[in-house]
This record gives structure tokens, sequence and C-alpha cells, in this order.
């Protein structure tokens, strides 16, 4: 076989199987469930970010939680329907030991809808470092 037969093929083949999962997810029923990949980013000031997954029910509304390496939990808040999140301020203000070096998190969730159940990835953000002036 050559070698263009070969990539041929083998594209063929990688295909056919995006097609199998793609229509394992559409495919998803009442009741049936469905893992997420989940992620939280971190902006580069320290105390906003987004949640992102490939499916809306596992943006919204997730609690997102901004740490401090060493000192724990800076602010719990929830995220927007669009994904975003901000830091309560005046909590942040009074737990924060500048400098400081600050990630967020979001613990793994369940979405039930009406179709299908949701299994919403945990994820943690890069670590961002936050000087003190």
């Amino acid at each position: 076989m050559k070698n263009s037969s070969r990539i041929a093929a083998l594209g063929v083949a990688v295909l056919a199987a995006l097609v199998l999962g793609a229509s394992a997810v559409v495919a998803a029923g009442p009741g049936q469930t469905v893992k997420v990949k989940s992620q939280v980013t971190i902006g580069a000031v320290g105390y906003q970010g987004k949640v992102k997954a490939a499916n809306s029910n596992c943006v919204g509304e997730r609690t997102v939680v901004l740490k401090q390496k060493g000192n724990g939990v800076l602010s719990r808040v929830e995220s927007k329907a669009n994904g975003n999140w901000k830091a309560d301020l005046e909590e942040l203000n009074r737990n924060i030991e500048i400098p400081a070096k600050v990630f967020a998190e979001v613990k793994a969730s369940t979405q039930a809808t009406a179709g299908p159940i949701y299994k919403c990835g945990a994820a943690t953000s890069k670590t961002v470092e936050i000087a003190g002036g």
C-alpha cells in the first residue's frame, strides 16, 4: 500500500471515529449521562475570569473558588450564565496577603435537565502573581 493510500485510509478511520463520537453526544436522551470537560481561566489581575465548557449547561451557576497559595480561600462566587466570574473584592481584600500567588478552581458538578444528565468536570486555572505596591 502506498503512503498516500495509507494516509487516506487513516483519514477515513479518524473521520469515522469522530462521527461516531459526536453522534454519541447528540444521541444522549433523558436520563443518560454526558461527561463534559470544563476549564476555568483567571485574568492577569487575579480576581476575575471565565468558566468554559463545550456544553453551556456546564458554564453558568458554577461556584468558583479563588485561592491563594499558602493562605487558602480568598473568595467564593458563582459564574454568570456566560461563564464570567469576578471575586467579591471586599472578601478578597479582607483575606489576601500581598504579594500573592492566586488561582481559581471549579469543582465537578452534575447538571440535571429534562434531558440528559451533564457531569461537568473540575478545573483549576493557571497561577497569577499579584505584587505589592
